[in-house]
């Protein structure tokens, strides 16, 4: 993805939709090298062409977990560093669906003494290489594409902990202040981990608030701790807000 690219997904996410000629005016470009980058990024499921514009995607999981797992990562790694630094050595820690759980992963790999449960392969293969880090993984089905493990199996796996600290991210979130997954399935298992966490986190990034989905996880008032780098959110709110 060209640095022209994230701007003009940057764009989209802050104001839904744009024409191509306000694109080519806005970059100094012609229209068809605006067309060009809007192709590209339609073809990566980023970006949905409309009537003589672009807007974003109804959902974002049809594309590749790399496309994915680049989107958004500058905040990803600052808030997984974050979140990285409230984890005691020794935790049990569950982690969920989604790219976001490989960026702590990371930051965690290096744990003297840690216990991971989690249903993300990504998780799995980031910290696999230290002894001192114990991994369960959940059994079920294998979703390729996203890199993780779903189904009722899953829920009964994490039903048979109790975590420290439970962290799922989310699909996204209302204005009625609801976290919210693409998939009957993906919510089921992120409320599993907050049932079964003594603390449960919630990683938000600001571009989740401009995106829609159906699937009720919880209300955010539910979680310990919100970590988000977006910069208007309700007092009463636990927000760890990252810039």
């Amino acid at each position: 993805m060209t640095p022209r690219q994230k701007q003009i997904l940057e764009f989209l996410k802050a104001n839904g939709n744009v024409q191509i000629e306000a694109l080519a005016e806005m970059f100094s470009m012609t229209t068809q090298t605006i067309r060009r980058d809007v192709n590209q990024l339609s073809e990566q499921g980023l970006a949905r062409r409309v009537h003589g514009g672009v807007s974003l995607p109804a959902v974002l999981t049809n594309t590749t977990y790399q496309v994915r797992f680049e989107l958004e990562a500058d905040v990803k790694q600052r808030l997984a560093k974050n979140v990285a630094s409230l984890i005691p050595e020794g935790s049990t820690v569950f982690l969920g669906i989604g790219t976001s759980m490989a960026y702590i992963a990371q930051c965690l790999a290096h744990y003297d003494k840690l216990r991971i449960v989690t249903n993300n392969l990504q998780v799995e293969k980031v910290v696999e290489g230290n002894p001192n880090i114990d991994v369960f993984l959940a059994g079920g089905l294998v979703r390729s594409k996203h890199q993780d493990v779903v189904g009722q199996s899953v829920l009964g796996f994490f039903e048979g902990f109790e975590a420290d600290i439970g962290i799922v991210g989310c699909g996204s979130v209302t204005a009625s202040h609801f976290a919210m997954e693409y998939e009957p399935i993906e919510a089921e298992i992120s409320k599993a981990i907050v049932a079964n966490s003594r603390e449960s986190w919630l990683l938000a990034d600001a571009s989740k608030w401009g995106r829609f989905a159906s699937s009720k996880v919880c209300r955010l008032s539910k979680f310990s701790k919100i970590f988000t780098n977006k910069l208007s959110l309700p007092s009463d709110l636990p927000v760890y807000k990252v810039k």
